[in-house]
């Protein structure tokens, strides 16, 4: 069955801190706090389609998980998709939105699961991989995650945050070369998406490139003057590149 997401990724949850950033390169000392780290996205909730009365009761059925979730009742909800696997576990879709709540709760682990196992019934099933690639970037397993994110594209090779979620992991593990075009096609697929400016100036900084790091910061702060962070790290690239008289 194939995969329909409700919400744009952007618009279910805010995009969730990376659990490690490049290596830090003057003029940004590192490794950087929780907040100065690279910037996930995450797929949200996909609803099942209208179709089959099987399907129509499984809908209604997710449908009520969801509102439990926007009453910040995650517990019933876990509930209902605990009773809907017991008579839907092919359904991937179920699986998918099942890990996403989990996620929710910190509960990482169980989530992990049931993201694989809507990609064992749904091999291309690119939100899923893009999920799990996060969840295994936060436990550091870079090289698995990136596997993830690469498969994603494979379905989807227009999906910015997949880039940036793919750069983030590349950074993990250490190929800032490699996160660098990635971070830097995420803001050329989306000109407005600020986290991936944010990631694109760390990791152009990263690697000693004040120029680039500093003029994507800029785009950054200029879309997002909230995102302190960027503010904070621009300040001292600013002063970095003053100190060296350029």
């Amino acid at each position: 069955m194939a995969a329909s997401l409700a919400m744009a990724a952007a618009g279910c949850d805010a995009p969730a801190p990376g659990p490690t950033t490049p290596a830090a390169a003057p003029p940004v000392p590192g490794p950087a706090s929780a907040a100065t780290q690279p910037l996930l996205e995450e797929a949200g909730s996909s609803p099942l389609p209208a179709g089959s009365a099987d399907e129509v009761a499984l809908s209604t059925e997710m449908e009520r998980a969801q509102g439990f979730i926007r009453t910040g009742k995650l517990t019933e909800a876990a509930g209902v998709y605990e009773a809907l696997l017991g008579r839907a576990a092919e359904n991937e879709e179920v699986h998918f939105n099942y890990a996403h709540l989990l996620t929710r709760m910190d509960r990482t682990n169980e989530a992990a699961t049931h993201y694989r196992i809507a990609i064992e019934l749904l091999p291309t099933y690119a939100e899923a991989h893009n999920n799990l690639g996060n969840l295994l970037v936060r436990q550091k397993q870079y090289d698995e995650a990136i596997r993830h994110f690469e498969r994603a594209l494979k379905v989807n090779d227009q999906d910015s945050a997949t880039y940036n979620n793919l750069g983030t992991a590349l950074g993990g593990a250490g190929r800032i070369a490699d996160a660098i075009p990635n971070f830097a096609r995420a803001a050329q697929l989306n000109p407005d998406y600020a986290e991936a400016w944010f990631n694109l100036g760390r990791a152009n900084l990263s690697a000693g490139h004040l120029d680039e790091g500093i003029t994507a910061l800029e785009t950054a702060v200029k879309l997002r003057p909230d995102l302190s962070p960027a503010v904070q790290i621009l300040e001292k690239a600013r002063q970095a590149r003053k100190s060296r008289g350029f």
